[in-house]
């Protein structure tokens, strides 16, 4: 069942962001700092740890495939909103100073 792999991603993602708040803290910085790469680390982590065990079934191995496959498009997203808002935030001459220089460079 695929639930089982999503159930321990489930555990690993409150500890990975947990974990990214404290990293955060420690680098003075207002933000989670690789939470959610944290989490996918513990995942890789358990998921080895189970298949050293022998205790790694076919539910785990699906769910955890299927998080894998998200992973990439989730944190390209959630990048892509973040520069978005910073954009945003910033206004518009901040934003033709940021891409001003690339125009030339679009054919």
């Amino acid at each position: 069942m695929t639930i089982l792999g999503v159930a321990l991603l489930a555990l690993c993602t409150p500890i990975g962001v947990f974990l990214g708040d404290r990293l955060g803290i420690a680098l003075g910085v207002k933000a989670n700092v690789g939470g959610v790469g944290l989490a996918m680390i513990l995942l890789i982590a358990a998921w080895s740890w189970l298949l050293a065990q022998g205790k790694l079934g076919g539910g785990i191995t699906l769910g955890v495939e299927f998080w894998s496959t998200l992973y990439i498009p989730i944190v390209v997203a959630m990048a892509a909103q973040q520069n978005v808002m910073a954009a945003v935030r910033g206004g518009a001459h901040r934003a033709h100073r940021r891409h001003g220089p690339m125009t030339p460079c679009w054919p």
